[in-house]
């Protein structure tokens, strides 16, 4: 069965400086606190976080992804290490709720209102 995603960019350092693990880049401080509450949550099946080496929005870093078969992927940049934290862990409840991954724009957390870099299609299935 395949499983809603959350992909981080690891590599990824924002412009601006931002306090952050000793030696860690803002991307793999950012995927770290991802993982660490979604190890604390309630969650029976938590999203699949997953690392990426590079998502190629160097320039928009931190940048992750919400992505499942059949549903709209939701690309995000410019996300703050340690702020977007649990507006991440929020929408990926809602994101995982829904069928089709059209979370209403009322519903979604401030930070996904405010970093969408862009939201994609589902993939078209063959006939």
């Amino acid at each position: 069965m395949a499983q809603d995603t959350l992909l981080v960019c690891i590599l990824c350092r924002a412009s601006h400086t931002e306090e952050v693990q000793a030696g860690l880049s803002e991307g793999q401080s950012l995927f770290n606190q991802l993982q660490a509450g979604l190890e604390t949550s309630d969650e029976k099946y938590p999203i699949r976080l997953q690392p990426v080496r590079c998502m190629g929005a160097c320039d928009r870093a931190c940048t992750a992804a919400f992505m499942a078969p059949n549903k709209l992927t939701f690309i995000l940049s410019q996300l703050s290490p340690t702020d977007a934290v649990p507006d991440l862990l929020q929408f990926s409840h809602q994101y995982m709720a829904s069928s089709d991954g059209k979370v209403p724009y009322k519903d979604r957390p401030v930070t996904i209102k405010q970093k969408i870099h862009a939201v994609l299609p589902p993939l078209p299935t063959n006939p």
